[in-house]
C-alpha cells in the first residue's frame, strides 16, 4: 500500500484560562472504599458489594450479598476484622433471595453514602420539580472502578465523544435505575457520567465524589498495579490465598481500597499538590499542577501559532539505515542522552520566554551562520523556527497509508525523508541536519524573547528530586523518599508533555499549556543532538533520545555532544542487567531490536506484541514481558543469533485481553455472546456492559481470523487456533515504514504530495479499532534500572 506525506490539522489556537477555584480536600470520614463480587462467567453477575467508611471515629463495613453466598456470618467475622485492621470494626451483613433487590439496595446505598439523603430533583414553591445541585458529602472511592460500577450499574451506555467538564473523548454513562424513586416532592436516582482518562482509562466523572479509581494515583505514586500491592503499601492485607466468596475476603477489599484513598491524600498533601487527589489522573497531573503554582505562561497569537505548528514533530525511532537491519550486529553499546527533556528544556531556558518576534531571511541566515561555526551557540538561537522553500535529503515527515487511487485520512507515523519543492516551517535544529540540495530560500523566522520571571520547572525537579535518594549510601532503600522522588520525577518528565497536550476527538484543542512554540523547540532540540550523535558516531539506530553505537562511535558521540553541554550515558545495564557491552544485537524495526550481553544477557524492545498472551506456569503471560515467551519470538526469526526456539513455548496458544470500554468492542462481545452461547436478548447488554472483560481467542476460519470469547485463560488457550509460532512468523516478516524497501533508501515526496489528515488515533480509537482492547504502549523487556 503506498506512503504519502501528510500533514495533521493545527490545533485551535490555546487561549489564557482562570484557574478554577479550588475545593476542599475530602477528608477521612469523607471517603468511602467500594467492592463487588461476582460471578466468573461471562456475564459477571453481582453477588455481593461491600462498603467501608469512618463514621465518628469507628470502622464500619458493610456487606450486601445474595443469600448463602458467604456461608459465614457477620458475628463470625467482625473479632477476626478487628484483627486484620487493629482497630474495633462495626460489620454488618444484609442478604437478599434477588438479584433484583440487592441491586436495588446497592444502588440506594451508594447514593446515600454520597449525597446523605439530597435528592437529585426538589419541587419549588411554584410546584416545579427542579434541580437541587446537590453536594457530595462522601466519595466513592474503588480501584478498577470501571468494572465494579458496571456491575452495580442496570445498563452502561459507552459513548464514543463524551463532552464533561471541558474534556472530549470516549466515556461511559452507568445508570442506577433499579434504586431511582420518586416521593411527593423529590426524586432520587443517579446516573453517574464518567470519560476514560489517562494512559490507564481510568472512568473520570465530572461531579466530584460520584467516583474516585484510584488505580492510577497507586501505580503512578506507589508502582501498586493490584489491589494486593495497595494492601502492602499501606499495610493492610488483601486476602488474596482465600476464597472471593468468603466474608473477610470481600470486607477486606474494601478497607484495603478505604485505607489506599486515605493514604493518596496524605501522600499527595504532603508534596504540596494543589489540586484535589480524587482529580488525579496520571503523572501529567503533576506536572500540571506544578505549572499552575510557578508559571506564567505566555501565548502566540493567530499566525504565529500556524507558523510554528508545521515544525512540530515526535521523537526520531528506528533504524539509521536499512542495511543495519535484521544482520547481526557486534559489540554496541545502548547509550543515552542524560535527561533529554529535562535537559533540552533547562539549556532552552523556556520558562524564561515572555514571547516571540519575527526575524528576516537576512538575519536568520546569519544566525545559521553563527551556530555552524559555533555550536555552542545553538541554545541561544534554538527557539528559532524558520520558513524554507528549496530541495532538501533529510527532513522529517509525516506519513499516512491509502491504496491506488485514494488519500490517507490519517497520519500514522514519522519518517526521515528527500522532499523536492518543499515549503514549509522547520525549527533550527532540523534544518541544520537537513541537507539541503542546489539554492534554497530562507523566507523569515521566529524566535522567543525572554523576560518571564517564572523559576525554571526542569531545574527544580532535577534539585527537588536530587534530596531524595531512594537508596543510603550503603545501598539501602529509604522508604519515606520513594514518594518525593517518584514525584519530582514524574513532574519533570511530564512538564513537556503539557506544553505538547492536545485533546478532543481529532486532537485539535489544545490543552490549558500547550504552546506550539516551546513543545516543538523541545523536540527539535532533542533531535538535533540525535542528529549529533548520528554523524559523529555512525549510530546504528536511534530511539528517541537513545542510540546504539560502536564503542568508539559513543565515545565519539560524547566529544560531539559536549559543545551542546549534553552528557552521553552508556545505559546498557539498563538492557541486559549487569552487562555495558551488547556483544550482539539485531535490530529489526522501528521499536523492535534485541540485545544479547557477554553472559548470554536478553533484551529486547519488540513493539507489537504487546496484546498477546499465553498461558504458561499456571499465569497469564504477557508475550513481550516474559523473557523466555520473548526469546522464543526472537529464536523464531533469527536462530543464528539467540539459538534454536524452546519447542514447548513455540507451540503455545496464544490470545488476547479484552476489558470493555468502547461501544465497538462492547458490541463485538455481544455478538460473540449471541452465537457461542445463545444468550438470551433480555440479558445480552451484561456481556457486553462497561468493565466486563475476558479474553479472544483467534482461530482461522476458511482462511479467515475469526476471534472467540472466552472468560478463563484455559479456556482461552483450549479455544485459540494460533501458536507463539504463527505470530512470531507474522511479526518478524512485517517492516516498519521509515524505509522504501524496494529501493532501500530513504522515501522521495515532492512537495506537493501532501494531504492534510486527521492526527494520528486517541487511544481509545486505537482499541476500538481492534479487537485486543489493550493498547501496544510498553513492551518493552528488561533489567536493572532505576529509570
Amino acid at each position: 500500500m503506498p506512503l504519502y506525506p501528510v500533514r495533521e490539522p493545527c490545533p485551535d489556537l490555546p487561549v489564557p484560562k482562570k484557574g478554577a477555584r479550588r475545593a476542599a480536600n475530602f477528608g477521612r470520614e469523607e471517603l468511602f472504599g467500594f467492592d463487588t463480587e461476582t460471578t466468573w462467567c461471562g456475564r459477571k453477575e453481582l453477588r455481593s458489594t461491600q462498603f467501608a467508611f469512618y463514621m465518628d471515629g469507628l470502622l464500619h463495613v458493610e456487606v450486601y450479598a445474595l443469600r448463602d453466598f458467604f456461608k459465614e456470618s457477620a458475628t463470625d467475622v467482625e473479632s477476626r476484622l478487628e484483627s486484620l485492621c487493629r482497630e474495633p470494626v462495626r460489620l454488618s451483613l444484609d442478604t437478599y433471595d434477588e438479584l433484583s433487590d440487592l441491586r436495588r439496595d446497592v444502588q440506594s446505598r451508594y447514593e446515600s453514602l454520597v449525597y446523605a439523603g439530597q435528592p437529585r430533583f426538589k419541587r419549588d414553591k411554584s410546584g416545579k420539580m427542579k434541580g437541587t445541585g446537590r453536594k457530595p458529602r462522601r466519595c466513592a472511592v474503588a480501584f478498577n472502578g470501571n468494572f465494579d460500577l458496571g456491575v452495580l450499574a442496570d445498563e452502561t451506555e459507552l459513548i464514543p465523544d463524551m463532552s464533561a467538564g471541558g474534556m472530549e473523548g470516549a466515556g461511559c454513562v452507568y445508570h442506577f435505575t433499579s434504586a431511582y424513586r420518586t416521593t411527593k416532592d423529590a426524586e432520587y436516582g443517579m446516573k453517574i457520567k464518567a470519560l476514560y482518562l489517562g494512559a490507564f482509562n481510568v472512568p473520570f466523572t465530572p461531579k466530584r465524589g460520584e467516583l474516585w479509581d484510584i488505580s492510577a494515583a497507586a501505580r503512578t505514586l506507589w508502582g501498586a498495579g493490584r489491589l494486593a500491592d495497595v494492601g502492602k503499601e499501606v499495610g493492610y492485607a488483601k486476602l488474596s490465598d482465600e476464597r472471593t466468596d468468603t466474608l473477610a475476603y470481600a470486607a477486606m477489599d474494601a478497607v484495603v481500597t478505604l485505607h489506599g484513598a486515605i493514604r493518596l491524600t496524605a501522600d499527595l498533601e504532603a508534596q504540596g499538590f494543589a489540586g484535589n487527589p480524587d482529580r488525579f489522573i496520571s503523572g501529567a497531573t503533576v506536572a500540571k499542577d506544578l505549572m499552575q503554582r510557578h508559571y506564567d505562561p505566555f501565548y502566540l497569537t493567530g499566525p504565529q501559532h500556524e507558523f510554528v505548528w508545521p515544525a512540530y514533530f515526535g521523537g526520531m525511532t528506528g533504524a539509521l539505515s536499512p542495511k543495519v537491519m535484521r544482520e547481526p550486529l557486534h559489540d554496541l553499546i545502548y547509550g543515552d542522552l542524560d535527561g533529554a527533556y529535562n535537559a533540552s528544556g533547562q539549556m532552552l531556558d523556556v520558562f524564561s520566554w515572555a514571547g516571540v518576534k519575527w526575524l528576516g531571511g537576512t538575519e536568520v541566515r546569519r544566525i545559521i551562520r553563527e551556530v555552524k561555526a559555533n555550536p555552542a551557540t545553538f541554545w541561544d538561537y534554538g527557539s528559532l523556527h524558520i520558513e524554507v522553500d528549496g530541495d532538501f535529503d533529510l527532513v522529517p515527515v509525516r506519513v499516512g497509508k491509502a491504496a491506488e487511487g485514494s488519500a490517507p485520512t490519517t497520519s500514522e507515523g514519522l519518517v526521515w525523508a528527500r522532499v523536492d519543492g518543499l515549503r514549509t516551517t522547520l525549527t533550527l535544529g532540523d534544518f541544520l541536519h537537513s541537507k539541503p540540495r542546489g539554492k534554497i530560500v530562507v523566507i523569515r523566522g521566529l524566535m522567543a524573547t525572554r523576560g518571564n520571571e517564572s523559576p525554571c520547572l526542569f531545574k527544580m525537579c532535577a534539585d527537588e528530586r536530587a534530596k531524595f535518594p531512594k537508596k543510603d549510601e550503603a545501598g539501602a532503600w529509604i522508604p519515606e523518599n520513594f514518594v518525593p522522588n517518584t514525584w519530582w520525577k514524574l513532574a519533570g518528565n511530564t512538564i513537556y508533555g503539557s506544553f505538547a497536550n492536545r485533546n478532543g476527538p481529532d486532537r485539535t484543542n489544545s490543552g490549558k499549556w500547550f504552546n506550539a512554540l516551546v513543545a516543538s523547540s523541545i523536540t527539535g532540540a532533542i533531535r538535533h543532538a540525535m542528529w549529533t550523535v548520528n554523524h559523529a558516531s555512525d549510530a546504528v539506530y536511534n530511539d528517541t533520545d537513545s542510540a546504539l553505537t560502536t564503542t568508539a562511535g559513543f565515545k565519539a558521540a560524547q566529544e560531539a555532544l559536549k559543545p551542546l553541554g549534553i552528557g552521553f550515558s552508556n545505559k546498557t545495564s539498563d538492557e541486559l542487567g549487569d552487562a555495558d557491552i551488547a556483544s550482539l544485537a539485531i535490530v529489526q524495526g522501528s521499536k523492535r531490536y534485541a540485545l544479547l550481553g557477554p553472559q548470554g544477557q536478553f533484551g529486547a524492545k519488540s513493539h507489537g506484541l504487546g496484546s498477546w498472551f499465553v498461558f504458561l506456569d499456571g499465569r497469564v503471560q504477557p508475550v513481550a514481558h516474559n523473557e523466555d515467551v520473548l526469546r522464543a519470538v526472537w529464536s523464531v526469526n533469527y536462530p543464528e543469533v539467540f539459538g534454536e526456539p524452546d519447542p514447548s513455548l513455540i507451540a503455545l496458544p496464544v490470545f488476547h485481553r479484552f476489558s470493555v470500554r468502547t461501544r465497538k468492542v462492547s458490541e463485538m462481545v455481544k455478538a460473540y455472546a449471541l452465537r457461542r452461547f445463545g444468550a438470551r436478548l433480555s440479558n445480552l447488554h451484561e456481556y457486553g456492559k462497561a468493565g466486563n472483560f475476558g479474553f479472544l481467542t483467534p482461530s482461522v476460519v476458511d482462511g479467515k481470523i475469526t476471534p472467540t470469547v472466552a472468560y478463563t485463560p484455559e479456556e482461552a488457550a483450549d479455544l485459540s487456533g494460533i501458536t507463539l509460532l504463527s505470530v512470531a512468523t507474522l511479526w518478524g516478516a512485517s517492516y516498519d515504514k521509515k524505509f522504501d524497501y524496494a529501493t532501500g533508501e530513504r522515501h522521495v515526496f515532492s512537495g506537493s504530495d501532501f494531504v492534510q489528515v486527521r492526527a494520528v488515533d486517541r487511544t481509545q480509537d486505537l482499541e476500538a479499532g481492534s479487537v485486543l482492547g489493550d493498547t501496544d504502549i510498553s513492551v518493552h523487556v528488561s533489567h536493572g534500572g532505576d529509570k
